[in-house]
């Protein structure tokens, strides 16, 4: 409503204007008659975008559409929400005067075309007749991808100021959304950087840190988990409120082989595609790459590099929710600065190009090589926007009438074919991690029942406060995609040869991430007693037993159990673990649970941690028959290298996500030495072993961000342990412990080709001891994800935790030679000197999605605490 009022008096302003004269913006006089001149890009931040060697930042964006806003009755910006560090983000609306006065109305037509049950055939016609196109553009989510934020500035200037017939045929009947920038804070970091290095030989390079906080280049990763602040506000508003007819993803891709890709995708598609969205894809495909060579563009190629197998990226995602998605990559040069890159030296690209040099069906026209620009970048996405744009509009009843349709199999196919409904019964291991999977389906419009009295669904009965989702609904395919396992189809370069890479992960099921009970129905499903919600309901824990006259105890199963010892500690409570299971009248305290005796205030903040964390939290009037060990806080090191590591990132969200205090280490704070004196544990992320010690390559960035901890810090690393210390190694990190601290362990893995071991990203079964102190609180039988991981083979003092069974591994995506896994250990402790080494064979925190094993990070530390107690 306030964007139609503010058009609304807009179209009075412009009358007003009309009739009388006034001075514009930058000085230029406007005379009766005329429109409000539209300022220039250049005239507002100084310089033309696109010019060698300099850079827009956010704050420039920003100002040049909130001028453009100011100045032009065809454009609106909107503040949308707040980014990871706290900037404004901004949603940009452009089309005609006349659209832009009932954006009230688009948007609700939209949703209306996505629920076919409230809409018949006859109706939906008669809103499509004058429903616009809704196109939706997407800048630079990858910040170092750069020319998108500023093709879009000349985008929003030639929208709002030509006249020419294709413009206002486009702003009449197609609405665009612009994001300006999707990751501001990693915008003006990169801008930044380049700013701070320009004119030295460092000029060009990355920032030496992650461009978003946590997640770096994976910010395009999160799509359907919505761990990220950024996408927590994109999601609802495109795949809820929004629902645009197409989505373009902008990005940028190496500079050593063609000039820029455009759909079709390459090989495979996932099942759960509907089939129109892949023959729209080809339709805009066609436009842009026609148009493209009609301007003299070259260097285009389709059909390669990039599939559309897995959902979590910005340009999948939507297919999902039955909207039409494109990626394009443009050849990068070094941000602002150009690069030369003759002919003779493009390369292809492994999927779909063997080489750039030659011509091939879906590569007509190679570049030639020479010059590669900013501005050249900028030239090819202006050109593939008003193509898009140009498709939306003169194909827009068709759009709107194909997503209607896809709405009306999704539900059909709901309706009719098994499964018929998921259910995610309450009693759960980790009630509060089911809610979290509740709630994110809800996030991004799945349709979520709970259920009001007991219900029998394929011949089970399910109590109340039962989850139930209907595969009967718009949104089912990204039901089926994100609750079903995926089974990736086995490709192969040529018959007998090595697996083909997939472009990302494989399998990501959420039900086996997180460890969460998600029931399938194959029988047709009664709804009555089912009550639609918008999310899950509050799980608020009880305080049984109390008032407490020793102290309260709380299990190890619940991931907030963490929180709730973090903040106990913070105020200064005793708290215990129990080493081994104590009875409590008719409940069992498992190994793991955590005791807290009493203190000033205790009961209302125990009661207060049970109602807000959903933790049930046993009042004791004696302290528990077990073994127990004192708790303090964890002395937390996070090893982060300058060459940016996404993994660490996703550690750091992990431990502040629950509410661990922890110091990140640099590579000169661990060559320091003194490590125990500070840390109980120090925490090495997924990295190479030479990416720890090397790092950058000297020379390649500034002294303070090359080399990486080199052989003193392995010096201090060694140290740190052999003392006393927990060394926690993720993933191929493992590789450090086995190379350099001598470690009774072997990787079975290491130096075996892909044509004989293959996972890209998948979901295995995983076995665990949780009688063991970094296996409190698992599932017995759980899951873990892998991509790529070691295998060990440990001997001599190194004790196994969880390892992987000796057959039936795969659980979701595609696992290629599993006799080499089976049986292998993948967890495993190892005493080095009075310390030991915790290597960990698995992504446990990958991405922020398997929740079903991040507590073999939080055990971990705090036992490592509990044994700097000593």
């Amino acid at each position: 409503m306030e964007r139609t009022l503010r058009a609304a008096q807009r179209a009075v302003l412009a009358l007003i204007i009309g009739v009388t004269m006034f001075v514009g913006l930058a000085g230029h006089p406007v005379v009766a008659g005329e429109s409000p001149r539209i300022p220039t890009p250049a005239e507002v931040i100084g310089f033309e975008p696109g010019t060698d060697r300099t850079l827009v930042d956010y704050a420039q964006l920003i100002r040049y559409y909130k001028a453009l806003d100011a100045a032009s009755d065809r454009v609106l910006l909107e503040p949308v929400g707040t980014s990871t560090e706290g900037r404004t983000m901004y949603l940009l609306f452009i089309s005609s005067p006349q659209n832009l006065m009932r954006l009230d109305v688009i948007k609700a037509t939209q949703q209306r075309l996505g629920d076919p049950r409230t809409l018949g055939p006859e109706e939906a016609l008669r809103l499509i007749e004058p429903q616009p196109a809704i196109v939706l553009i997407n800048n630079a989510i990858h910040s170092t991808e750069i020319a998108a934020p500023h093709f879009a500035l000349q985008l929003a200037y030639h929208l709002a100021s030509s006249d020419d017939p294709e413009t206002l045929r486009i702003l009449s009947d197609v609405v665009l959304l612009m994001n300006p920038v999707n990751n501001p804070d990693g915008h003006d970091l990169v801008v930044r950087w380049y700013r701070q290095t320009l004119g030295t030989r460092f000029e060009g390079t990355s920032p030496p840190e992650l461009y978003q906080r946590y997640a770096g280049h994976d910010n395009n990763r999160d799509w359907f988990m919505f761990n990220l602040q950024e996408t927590r506000v994109w999601g609802p508003l495109i795949f809820r409120e929004w629902l645009p007819s197409i989505i373009w993803d902008v990005h940028q891709m190496g500079s050593g082989g063609a000039r820029f890709f455009v759909p079709p995708f390459f090989d495979p598609p996932n099942p759960e595609i509907d089939a129109t969205i892949l023959t729209q894809i080809m339709l805009l495909g066609g436009a842009i790459t026609t148009r493209l060579a009609s301007r003299g563009l070259t260097g285009v190629v389709t059909n390669a590099i990039y599939d559309q197998w897995w959902h979590g990226g910005f340009r999948t995602a939507p297919y999902y929710h039955n909207l039409v998605g494109i990626l394009t990559e443009a050849a990068s040069s070094r941000l602002g600065t150009p690069i030369e890159t003759p002919f003779d030296r493009l390369g292809g690209h492994g999927r779909g190009l063997p080489t750039a040099q030659q011509r091939y069906v879906n590569f007509p026209d190679p570049w030639p090589g020479g010059t590669w620009r900013l501005s050249d970048i900028m030239r090819y996405e202006f050109e593939t926007a008003l193509a898009l744009l140009d498709v939306a509009q003169r194909y827009r009843e068709q759009w709107h009438w194909h997503f209607y349709q896809r709405n009306q199999r999704a539900v059909a196919r709901g309706s009719t074919e098994a499964p018929y409904a998921f259910v995610i019964p309450p009693d759960q291991h980790d009630p509060g991690t089911a809610r979290w999977l509740v709630d994110l389906l809800a996030l991004q419009g799945v349709e979520v029942h709970v259920a009001t009295q007991p219900v029998t669904l394929g011949g089970r009965e399910y109590p109340v406060g039962s989850y139930v989702i209907l595969a009967a609904q718009p949104k089912r395919a990204n039901v089926m995609a994100l609750l079903r396992p995926q089974s990736y189809p086995p490709r192969f370069q040529y018959p007998g040869g090595p697996p083909e890479q997939p472009y990302d992960i494989a399998g990501w099921t959420l039900p086996l991430q997180m460890g969460v009970r998600v029931d399938e129905i194959d029988e047709p499903v009664d709804a009555s007693g089912l009550v639609r919600v918008e999310g899950a309901l509050p799980l608020r824990g009880r305080v049984i037993g109390g008032p407490a006259t020793y102290g309260y105890a709380f299990g190890p199963a619940p991931n907030a159990a963490a929180i709730a010892r973090n903040r106990l500690l913070a105020r200064g409570y005793r708290l215990v673990q129990l080493e081994d299971g104590a009875r409590m009248g008719e409940e069992v305290l498992p190994p793991g649970t955590t005791v807290v005796e009493r203190g000033e205030g205790l009961d209302t903040m125990v009661a207060d941690l049970a109602w807000e964390l959903g933790l049930d939290v046993y009042a004791l009037q004696e302290p528990p028959a077990a073994t127990a060990r004192p708790l303090r806080l964890p002395r937390v090191g996070l090893y982060e290298s300058w060459v940016p590591n996404m993994d660490a990132g996703w550690t750091r969200w992990l431990l502040d996500t629950f509410e661990f205090t922890y110091d990140v280490l640099r590579d000169r704070d661990v060559r320091q030495g003194g490590l125990l004196d500070r840390y109980d544990i120090i925490v090495i992320p997924d990295q190479s072993v030479s990416g720890i010690l090397d790092g950058n390559r000297p020379g390649s960035y500034p002294d303070e961000y090359a080399g990486g901890i080199g052989q003193e810090g392995l010096t201090a690393l060694r140290a740190f342990v052999e003392e006393g210390g927990t060394l926690l190694l993720l993933d191929t990190a493992s590789e450090l412990a086995i190379e350099h601290l001598g470690v009774p362990v072997r990787n079975v893995l290491d130096g075996v080709g892909r044509d004989r071991f293959y996972v890209p990203g998948s979901i295995l079964r995983l076995q665990v001891d949780t009688s063991h102190p970094l296996g409190y609180g698992l599932a017995s039988q759980t899951y873990a994800y892998f991509v790529q991981s070691p295998a060990f083979e440990p001997s001599g003092e190194a004790g196994v935790v969880a390892s992987w069974p000796s057959s039936d591994l795969l659980a979701s995506g595609w696992l290629h030679g599993e006799e080499m896994l089976a049986g292998r250990a993948a967890l495993v402790e190892v005493p080095v000197g009075r310390g030991r080494a915790v290597l960990v064979g698995f992504r446990a925190q990958h991405r922020g999605q398997p929740h079903a094993t991040f507590k073999v990070i939080f055990n971990a530390i705090y036992d490592a605490a509990i044994r700097g107690n000593r």
